[in-house]
């Protein structure tokens, strides 16, 4: 009888233990993706946007001109320069760099504006207030997930607030679809700063992003 007892003992200590682990995990788990944290170096230029290229004291060289599908435009004289994924900086490192090798100019001094930023939209469903795709502030490169909602005109009543769903797709270099990933992300505890030490104190949504919001058992 008491190895009975001890035996039932062990297994419910282990069972809580488990409970625990999945509840730690299901916090963190999403911290070990890389794309959580905020890229520093700025707004990454994407198709759609409308830039204006200027070259120092070469005013016949200023092109306003659209990131086309290949996220690449066609500054003056020289074949088309891909800039997706650039901010303002690096493209206009890249395009003198391109002036140089196409020998139209020595040492040309350019600089990159953004004229008009291309809609940003990430998409709602479930247990939000708003429903549907959101536009994010042209200038930011991401939002948190917290303020995403906020936004959006927040939860209904009944929504599951510990257990929202993203669901990202990740592109390769060229621009193609290379792999989908969901992430369980409890925004109960981000919004009230309770998470278990170590774990990310923002997830950030990006364009493209669907939020999930699953509705809670009443």
């Amino acid at each position: 009888m008491e190895r009975t007892s001890s035996f039932f003992l062990f297994i419910t200590a282990l069972l809580i233990l488990t409970s625990v682990s999945q509840s730690l995990w299901s916090q963190q788990k999403y911290t070990l993706d890389p794309s959580t944290i905020k890229d520093p170096t700025g707004y990454k230029l994407r198709t759609g946007d409308r830039i204006r290229i200027l070259v120092s004291g070469e005013t016949e060289a200023t092109v306003d001109t659209v990131l086309n599908g290949y996220g690449s435009v066609r500054p003056a004289y020289i074949n088309d320069v891909k800039l997706a994924g650039l901010n303002v900086d690096q493209a206009a490192k890249e395009i003198s760099r391109q002036y140089q090798l196409q020998l139209i100019y020595r040492r040309p001094s350019v600089t990159v504006l953004v004229t008009k930023y291309t809609e940003q939209m990430v998409f709602l469903s479930g247990a939000v207030n708003k429903k549907g795709p959101y536009i994010l502030p042209p200038e930011v490169e991401g939002m948190s997930i917290v303020e995403v909602i906020a936004r959006s005109g927040g939860f209904t009543d009944i929504a599951r607030k510990n257990k929202v769903y993203v669901t990202r797709t990740y592109y390769n270099k060229s621009g193609d679809a290379t792999s989908t990933k969901t992430y369980e992300v409890d925004v109960e505890a981000l919004s009230k700063g309770t998470l278990s030490s170590g774990s990310a104190k923002r997830f950030w949504i990006y364009p493209g992003d669907r939020v999930q919001v699953p509705e809670r058992l009443i």
